[in-house]
């Protein structure tokens, strides 16, 4: 029998979840109501709690002056904030995000670039917390993107599975082993799960780029992407999309941003950039 490595449900620490806007902006999704306004966290009481997990960090000087430094910037950020989260009608699920149903395939960009500001460590908490708030009876399948140079994707069970059990402590083993790693070959792995995946209600796309082809820096085409996609979505799959990175929502009119929010809309799903 294979033994299981012991994994903390929450092993990111409080000042690694606040250093990403990523895991910053799960945590409002999550632990507030669809529909409620979002009360931000008062400014004091943030800082104050970064000091003591500053206290008890073992990590050298320079690297934590540079953690806190990025994590006061996104608290100024979270400060800032005065909105409401609005979302499409949808299942009633007591979670920021609006799910369709309840049988969710997460499709995880591990590409190179997500080792820029740490995309894939926020990328990690950030998916823990999101799955963690999920309602005992829903159903998940996490396929990474792409697999080094070896393949274009990786599927952790190669069907859904209830979130319980030994099946949680299997997701958390696949999101601990996540490594970034070449291309973005998003539509070998977009087209495989809406194939493969007959009776799923969600797909969640996360990723930082503009696709490419598997194993090349090479463009793809984001509209014959979207159009295969259409044709595929056969059984009316809700895609929703997360573009992660502080520079995504930066320029509109980029492949990425108009790839994601194009790829969402077509399907009624939700499209959030960090």
């Amino acid at each position: 029998m294979r033994k299981r490595r012991q994994i903390e449900l929450f092993s990111i620490s409080f000042l690694d979840l606040l250093s990403g806007a990523l895991g910053a902006v799960i945590i409002l999704y999550v632990a507030i109501p669809k529909n409620k306004p979002i009360e931000v966290p008062k400014e004091d009481i943030v800082k104050e709690a970064l000091k003591k997990d500053l206290a008890s960090e073992k990590e050298t000087n320079d690297e934590l002056r540079k953690k806190l430094a990025i994590a006061m910037e996104n608290v100024e950020k979270l400060s800032a904030i005065k909105t409401e989260v609005k979302t499409p009608g949808g299942l009633d699920a007591d979670i920021g995000f609006n799910f369709k149903g309840k049988n969710i395939v997460f499709i995880i960009d591990t590409s190179y670039s997500m080792t820029d500001e740490e995309r894939m460590t926020q990328v990690k908490a950030g998916l823990k917390m999101l799955l963690t708030s999920l309602p005992g009876d829903f159903k998940i399948e996490i396929v990474q993107f792409p697999l080094g140079q070896r393949a274009p994707f990786r599927t952790m069970w190669q069907t859904t599975k209830e979130f319980k059990g030994l099946n949680r402590m299997d997701a958390f083993e696949f999101i601990y082993s996540l490594r970034p790693s070449g291309g973005t070959p998003t539509r070998d792995t977009l087209l495989f799960v809406l194939k493969n995946y007959q009776s799923i209600s969600d797909i969640v796309l996360l990723t930082d780029g503009v696709p490419t082809y598997h194993n090349s820096n090479k463009k793809d085409d984001i509209y014959e992407i979207l159009r295969l996609a259409r044709e595929m979505n056969t059984n009316k799959v809700q895609i929703n999309t997360i573009g992660v990175g502080t520079n995504f929502l930066s320029d509109k009119t980029s492949d990425q941003y108009k790839f994601l929010s194009l790829l969402s809309s077509e399907s009624n799903g939700f499209f959030v950039g960090f």
